[in-house]
């Protein structure tokens, strides 16, 4: 049981990335600055940083949660389907959450912070540990263990290509109006592109 203390911080916590986030999608990642973060919610400068080291780090945890439900759909999909189906499946799912539960502001924050000149490390849309980027891979495996995928195209020109896909059609859901089905339009880059993969 924690303590009223860790309780409190807990919370803390939370509202600090809620109002961060909230000011991102409003204002624009780059054009917040912690100050105005910890002046809305009311607490100092010392309390951000025992939370967070930097305002990229609010979009990392927001990364965590991403991935928390990545992990939870992939157990959802049929075991038995070939593994560029299982990519498929796993990629209209991440689209649903996408656009249902995350929606653009948010992801227009993960985008804008991904092209500032805070980010000193790998970005996590790049980052090869992502777990949407490891279930990928392993269904990639999978494909190249069972014979699906050409042997003149090399495993991680492969992957990257898989990878680029997800991130092309983010990207064009992002700059699109409302038209722009990113469900479907995911889904049909992908069985394209996976289809010229096959042998």
């Amino acid at each position: 049981m924690i303590t009223e203390r860790q309780k409190k911080a807990l919370e803390t916590r939370q509202k600090l990335l809620d109002t961060a986030l909230k000011l991102f999608a409003k204002r624009g990642f780059e054009h917040v600055s912690i100050s105005q973060i910890t002046t809305t919610c009311g607490v100092s400068k010392g309390t951000f940083y025992t939370h967070f080291a930097t305002k990229y780090d609010i979009v990392l945890e927001k990364f965590h949660e991403f991935d928390t439900h990545y992990i939870d759909a992939a157990k959802k999909i049929d075991a038995t389907l070939n593994p560029a189906d299982k990519i498929l499946a796993l990629y209209d799912e991440q689209m649903h959450y996408l656009v249902n539960v995350v929606g653009k502001d948010i992801m227009r924050t993960v985008y804008t912070a991904a092209m500032t000149n805070q980010v000193e490390h790998v970005h996590y849309l790049i980052h090869p540990q992502r777990t949407i980027f490891e279930l990928i891979r392993m269904y990639l495996q999978e494909g190249v263990e069972q014979g699906i995928f050409r042997e003149d195209i090399v495993f991680e020109n492969i992957e990257k290509m898989v990878q680029r896909a997800m991130r092309a059609n983010v990207y064009d859901w992002l700059i699109h109006t409302e038209d722009f089905d990113l469900k479907s339009e995911m889904h049909l880059f992908t069985k394209t592109l996976l289809d010229g993969m096959r042998k």
